[in-house]
Parts: structure tokens; C-alpha cells; sequence
């Protein structure tokens, strides 16, 4: 072989037959732990965690700010490299692990705070909030109307804002 593997092009071709064929049915892993786990942020490192703690016993309920769960995934990642339907696949299947996730849920300022969480029965709190800031160049002109950072507009494109 004189050229390397793509391993994004193998990952796409898995997920699509994957989608094409589909997947058994998931089961809900059994709750053995009493204790709740709250994980603010619904990007990978959030979703990861939840199905991890999810498969080790723990009850797990994620806080999404967005309305919409995915975090970066699903906000700052055009259809046509990450289609949204895969997107949303995985996570409903998180979901039939037994995964809640509380879509519209900021922590922080105007929302949920560390001590209400812990009102509500979470033993421990994980916050994967994720990156979703863009760095400014500090070049004149940056702060113009109709100058937009590319984080930002990807993000709005994915809400539907205009």
C-alpha cells in the first residue's frame, strides 16, 4: 500500500452501513448504585462520561444549556462532515442505557447552581461544558456588523438563527 488509511473515511463507511442495517436494541444498563451522578455539558466528554457511569451502576442526568444535546457536535460541526441523524443515534442510544438529559438546563448565572444540584440528590457533579468561544484576532475591523467568528456563525446555522 503506498497511501495512508483514512481512518475518517473508514469511521463514516462503519456508521453509515451501521445506520443503513441497523443496530440490536440497547438495553438499559441496571441501576445498582444508589447514588446520582449530574453532568452539566452534552458534548463527547459529557456524553462519554454518562454512558460510562451509566454502565457502571450510577443514575445519570445530563444538563444541556442548548436546546439541543451534542454539545460542539451538533452546533459547530457542518451536516455534511457529522450528519445530524448519526449524531442523534448515539445519543438516543445513551438514552436507552438510561441516560436522562435535560435539554434548555444552563448551570451557572441565570440557571441550575452547584447547590441546587446537590439539593436534588446528585453525590457528585461533572462539568464538561466544553469550548464554545472563539479566539478573537484583535485585527481592526473584527468588530464590525457582518464580521462573524466561525464558531459563532456555525453555531447559529445550527440553532436556525438568522
Amino acid at each position: 500500500m503506498d497511501q495512508p488509511v483514512s481512518i475518517r473515511d473508514l469511521k463514516r463507511f462503519i456508521t453509515d452501513y451501521e445506520m443503513s442495517v441497523g443496530r440490536g436494541e440497547i438495553a438499559p444498563y441496571p441501576r445498582t448504585r444508589e447514588e446520582m451522578v449530574a453532568i452539566v455539558g452534552s458534548g463527547p466528554g459529557g456524553l462519554t462520561a454518562a454512558r460510562d457511569l451509566s454502565r457502571m451502576g450510577y443514575g445519570v442526568t445530563v444538563f444541556e444549556a442548548l436546546p439541543m444535546a451534542g454539545g460542539m457536535m451538533a452546533v459547530g460541526i457542518p451536516e455534511y462532515r457529522l450528519p445530524n441523524a448519526v449524531l442523534q443515534k448515539e445519543i438516543e442510544g445513551i438514552e436507552r442505557l438510561g441516560v436522562e438529559i435535560r435539554l434548555n438546563s444552563p448551570v451557572g448565572k441565570n440557571g441550575l447552581t452547584m447547590e441546587s444540584l446537590q439539593q436534588q440528590g446528585y453525590k457528585a457533579i461533572l462539568l464538561a461544558i466544553g469550548a464554545h468561544d472563539s479566539m478573537k484576532l484583535d485585527i481592526p475591523g473584527e468588530d464590525l456588523e457582518g464580521v462573524y467568528h466561525g464558531v459563532f456563525f456555525l453555531r447559529d446555522v445550527s440553532l436556525g438563527k438568522p
